[in-house]
């Protein structure tokens, strides 16, 4: 929203509710916050792509065919709507912090049973079906993560750093998901399926404890409770009509519609790419399609926050700043896809792989701090409704893609379809979208 006019000689001063600076964090806070949210958010993305990356060993140990392994693999989309809408509520009243290191916690544990889980199953079924179940619980703790964390960059990082500080923090999604293509392929060809739960889960609880304490660190200097009582005041009479509001917006449509067909992109990259080249390249060293394309997509994430902070710096409007990055991210991950699923290359593979989670990397600059600017009070709420939908989406595309292999051996088919659906998102949210707020 943009900074209404100050009269200096009645002394008149208004700010909207994103610049108010007293519960801001300073310099040293954000780049410390900024820190802790990469890690987590690397662990957390490190956690869910566990079972993408070990698939092919379990579906051999047990015996299950891809679609099989698709309905495992989407078990997560099953749970993670769950907590998604209450979770931005809840930590946009008593702060995303307090919600995220529980969270981290709880999904850590999960993490460190699942491996146990299937060996209780003597039939096909039953690990099908314990292993769903666990993926699904996955799903459902860490449903919190993103709305908590939109949250409280919503309520602490200043408007000029907001972009870049997603950029980053989301950013560790290709961090965690190098992480355990990197650490994880090593683990895996060295010892079994099961230590790579038990590392991951590990590191996820040490996470959770060092955030509680920085957490509880940051309740003293910032006296978090009483601005946390403020804003639950607040919210009461706001969060009345809120829905309402934003149902009637068109920007609010495109932002859901967006955000959801990325994430049904996003996780059949995430969720098969790993597959696709075990089978199509059965030779070629996992590491190397683990990694390299997810070392490529780091810098766009951290690039695009930081080319939009820059225009809305330059005087471009927010939304010509989130529109110009949603087409630089749509339009070079769309492209590849149509192409990799005819290569024969392995290399030429690798490359369009690269560039389409470039691509896709560069939308943390776009719609997903778009939350922040139509509903700048309610980010958390916002973040949840789409990412809700975006669950169930990411769900969708995940058994989808393995129907489709299960029924036609055809990945170009799975990767055009993919391609469409980011195009069906590009031209959404440049037609609908807006960068000014609707509900405060």
């Amino acid at each position: 929203m943009e900074e209404p006019l100050i009269v200096r000689d009645l002394q008149i001063t208004v700010t909207t509710p994103t610049e108010d600076t007293s519960s801001k964090w300073n310099k040293s806070d954000r780049k410390l916050w900024t820190g802790l949210l990469f890690i987590a958010t690397s662990l957390t993305f490190a956690g869910r792509t566990i079972m993408p990356l070990v698939a092919v060993k379990v579906g051999d140990e047990f015996g299950w065919n891809k679609e099989q392994s698709g309905i495992v693999l989407g078990a997560f989309f099953w749970g993670y709507p769950f907590f998604q809408i209450i979770g931005g509520i809840v930590s946009d009243r008593i702060g995303g912090d307090y919600v995220l290191y529980r969270a981290t916690l709880i999904w850590s544990v999960i993490a460190i049973i699942t491996p146990q889980v299937p060996y209780y199953y003597h039939t096909k079924r039953g690990t099908i079906s314990a292993m769903a179940f666990m993926r699904f619980l996955m799903g459902l703790t860490q449903g919190v993560h993103y709305p908590s964390v939109s949250s409280l960059i919503g309520q602490r990082v200043t408007i000029s750093h907001k972009a870049t500080t997603v950029g980053i923090v989301f950013s560790a999604s290709s961090c965690g998901t190098l992480f355990t293509g990197s650490v994880g392929s090593i683990l895996l060809e060295r010892y079994n399926w099961r230590i790579v739960f038990y590392t991951i889960g590990g590191l996820g609880v040490v996470s959770a404890f060092i955030l509680r304490y920085f957490a509880k660190r940051q309740t003293k200097r910032l006296n978090v409770r009483e601005l946390s009582s403020n804003r639950r005041e607040k919210s009461k009479v706001q969060s009345k009509d809120a829905l309402k509001q934003l149902s009637r917006h068109r920007a609010f449509w495109a932002l859901l519609v967006s955000h959801s067909s990325g994430v049904f992109v996003f996780f059949i990259l995430v969720n098969w790419f790993p597959t696709y080249f075990t089978e199509s390249f059965p030779d070629a060293k996992s590491w190397i399609f683990n990694v390299i394309p997810w070392i490529v997509a780091l810098p766009g994430s951290i690039g695009a926050g930081w080319l939009a902070d820059s225009l809305i710096g330059r005087k471009y409007s927010v939304a010509t700043s989130r529109k110009f990055i949603h087409t630089l991210s749509c339009l070079g991950l769309a492209f590849p896809l149509f192409l990799i699923g005819y290569s024969r290359s392995f290399t030429f593979s690798l490359i369009l792989a690269a560039i389409a989670l470039f691509g896709q990397a560069l939308s943390n600059g776009g719609t997903p701090v778009n939350p922040n600017d139509i509903a700048p009070s309610h980010a958390g709420m916002v973040f949840g409704i789409i990412n809700t939908v975006a669950a169930v989406q990411g769900f969708t595309g995940t058994y989808l893609a393995g129907y489709i292999l299960h029924m036609t051996e055809s990945w170009s088919r799975v990767f055009s379809m993919a391609g469409g659906v980011t195009l069906l998102s590009w031209l959404v949210f440049v037609i609908y979208g807006q960068g000014t707020s609707i509900i405060d």
